[in-house]
């Protein structure tokens, strides 16, 4: 492992003699202070930072091109849902000589999101547990006493809102894959599987289809809002407007919120997600990322260090939470005292408690699969020609058909 294209007896072989130099590629607020930290405190291992588009929006092709022209960085940011397939690319290092001893301090999902065949691809960063944004102002407006804590008492409060004022949305509908994926993760159920060197393909599952039913639902009854939140111009104008009272994101999104909504500081509040069953406290996650290797990597020693750095320094982490509003991966930094304070613009509520304890109860059924950003346009697409229950179905079969034009194999499907 001591090399980007080939295996050594021992993963210090070829760590180089004298200073080293990387490149690390991403696009998440506060990664270039991190890197100035590291780069003060290692004066022997200098790190630059690349600022480049987030992956869906054109940084994966950014780093793959780079792979096939011989011209990679050494590090790079890489969201939890797009590591199959970068690793289908080739694009990942292993790093598991090194990493190995650091992956015990990390949440266990995000350690098996980064991961695959038993293999470290990546050191978490961040996650990104979901949470219910709602106005405080309106639900005393319409007489609503608390944030629903059931999908059930969701619906009603919806319904109740409805009755009173048609104008008003109580919250908004899923648009993309992001949106689906969350959703079903909180059912227990995965959107993929592996056996014996096989995709096994259940978008298309129970879990799926009841997040389908219920959503459709809502939206036919025009219930909620059909486009996205917190960083949609449309939602803004019908927050700014008092038209819509809730939306269920991950805790990232506050930061979107806090910067597009200023004026209405001290009317939002955070509660957890609702679940499918009274009394159950099933979250989600929608997001996240870890630094990972790219192939080619002629210092993965050093890189890796760098990584665990970003992911696990306690001033790297506050730099995290409170420049690019990232929360974190690592056990430890679920504990670090930016964490506890209240938000002035959440009124002092100390939202980040909702957060830990979604993230404490997401389950850790979920795989991600090797073709998220076909999955995601199909899924969009799909959403925007007809219901949720035929577009997941659609997209099921037109994921099948993308794993086995890779070369895949797909099996039980």
């Amino acid at each position: 492992m001591g090399t980007g294209c080939s295996g050594s007896d021992s993963p210090g072989d070829s760590s180089p003699k004298g200073p080293v130099s990387m490149e690390f590629w991403g696009w998440a607020p506060g990664y270039d202070k991190i890197t100035a930290q590291w780069n003060a405190a290692h004066p022997d291992i200098k790190v630059t930072f690349k600022q480049i588009p987030s992956g869906a929006k054109g940084g994966y092709d950014q780093m793959t091109n780079a792979i096939t022209a011989g011209k990679a960085p050494c590090l790079a940011q890489v969201a939890y849902s797009d590591i199959p397939s970068m690793l289908v690319k080739n694009a990942l290092m292993d790093i598991t000589p090194y990493a190995s001893g650091d992956t015990g301090t990390y949440l266990d999902w995000a350690v098996a999101a980064s991961s695959a065949g038993g293999k470290v691809y990546g050191i978490p960063v961040d996650t990104g547990p979901m949470a219910l944004y709602y106005r405080i102002d309106l639900f005393k407006k319409f007489g609503i006493a608390r944030p629903p804590t059931t999908w059930e008492e969701y619906a009603a409060d919806a319904a109740a809102v409805h009755k009173a004022d048609p104008s008003v949305a109580f919250g908004t509908a899923p648009q993309d894959a992001y949106d689906m994926s969350a959703l079903t993760w909180q059912t227990g159920k995965s959107w993929f599987g592996t056996s014996g060197g096989s995709w096994k393909v259940a978008i298309d599952n129970p879990g799926t289809q009841q997040v389908a039913t219920y959503w459709q639902g809502l939206k036919d009854r025009k219930l909620v809002m059909n486009n996205g939140n917190a960083w949609d111009p449309t939602f803004n104008k019908a927050s700014e407007a008092g038209k819509v009272m809730t939306f269920v994101n991950a805790s990232w999104a506050a930061a979107g919120i806090k910067g597009d909504l200023k004026d209405l500081a001290g009317k939002w509040a955070v509660a957890p997600m609702p679940t499918w069953a009274s009394g159950d406290k099933a979250s989600a996650n929608s997001g996240g990322s870890a630094t990972s290797v790219l192939t080619g990597c002629k210092t993965p020693e050093q890189a890796e260090q760098f990584a665990a750095f970003l992911s696990g320094d306690k001033e790297a982490i506050g730099t995290g939470i409170t420049v690019g509003g990232l929360y974190p991966a690592s056990k430890a930094g679920l504990d670090h005292p930016l964490l506890s304070q209240g938000d002035p613009y959440f009124g002092g509520q100390k939202i980040y408690d909702v957060f830990k304890q979604s993230a404490a109860n997401t389950p850790s059924t979920w795989v991600a699969g090797p073709t998220f950003g076909q999955i995601e346009a199909d899924y969009t697409d799909a959403i925007g020609k007809g219901g949720y229950a035929q577009a997941t179905t659609v997209v099921q079969q037109k994921t099948i058909d993308k794993i086995k034009s890779l070369g895949l194999s797909v099996s039980g499907n």
